[in-house]
């Protein structure tokens, strides 16, 4: 280092000036490289998720059609062969003794109570005894399986967005809430009002994109630049629950400032709001 110093005072201020310019000169194009590399490094990894999102595309597309194929396989199941109903015994023919009028089987000679001779015309007067009727099975009504229309649906993972039903219409669009049972905290979440249904959305939190549909707010410029957004990061929430008005046991204000939803599970959304619209929806769509 001293000698570096020693060096240093004996050139000029021009020549001292040309060092520290060569060296700036350097320092500057290490700091290039450096930046370049760690460019081509996020480079490397952004083609990495890209890849590894694809397969998982694939394994997905892969799963539904071997699903697709099992369901379409019919099983058939062998009958088992009717065994025939076993005779039942009929009852022996009884006959009244003229003597006691003990009934007596029609075969008998003598009477069972009395010893007397049993006459041929008290024989022929015996009538059979009736064969009891059968008894007939109460049928029972068999339980209605629940409308699929009333039924909590949760939706598949390579779904974009939620389709419309025939004369859908929405009620509120696209409000960011805050779920507060069931979460499991990893997730940001959207619902959506319609006349239909209850449709929540929902994004890992961990994304930098999180929550940016909300913060656009609503209107035809919010959208516009949501759906810009959308196309450019390809981020945003996706469709996750799907629950039916019909299948919506009790909605409304609890601890006076949570909203609850029961369905299937009880859902509890810490934003207020909905009692003015959501409950007579519901109403609505029990009639």
């Amino acid at each position: 280092m001293t000698e570096i110093l020693k060096l240093l005072n004996t050139l000029s201020a021009d020549e001292l000036d040309s060092v520290i310019m060569r060296a700036n000169i350097m320092l500057e194009k290490k700091r290039k490289e450096e930046a370049e590399q760690a460019i081509l490094a996020k480079e490397r990894e952004r083609l990495e998720k890209i890849e590894q999102e694809k397969r998982r595309l694939e394994e997905i597309a892969e799963l539904q059609r071997k699903i697709a194929e099992l369901q379409s396989q019919t099983i058939v199941i062998p009958e088992a062969p009717v065994q025939p109903a076993p005779e039942k015994p009929q009852a022996p023919e009884m006959v009244s003794c003229p003597h006691c009028h003990l009934m007596n089987v029609a075969t008998s000679q003598y009477c069972a109570n009395c010893g007397q001779r049993i006459s041929k015309r008290s024989q022929q007067q015996s009538t059979p005894q009736a064969a009891p009727q059968p008894v007939q099975p109460v049928s029972r009504p068999e339980p209605q399986p629940q409308s699929a229309e009333a039924q909590v649906r949760y939706a598949d993972e390579s779904m974009e967005e939620w389709e419309k039903l025939p004369g859908e219409e929405t009620e509120q669009n696209n409000h960011e809430i805050i779920l507060l049972q069931p979460d499991g905290g990893k997730y940001a979440y959207y619902m959506e009002v319609t006349n239909k249904r209850i449709l929540f959305m929902r994004e890992s939190t961990g994304s930098k994109n999180a929550g940016y549909v909300a913060r656009m707010g609503g209107g035809l410029l919010g959208s516009l630049i949501a759906e810009g957004i959308k196309s450019a990061v390809g981020a945003g929430p996706k469709p996750w629950l799907e629950i039916p008005l019909a299948a919506v046991k009790d909605c409304g204000v609890q601890d006076k400032k949570e909203f609850f939803i029961e369905a299937d599970q009880k859902y509890v959304l810490k934003n207020k709001g909905y009692e003015k619209v959501l409950p007579a929806l519901v109403m609505a769509a029990k009639r």
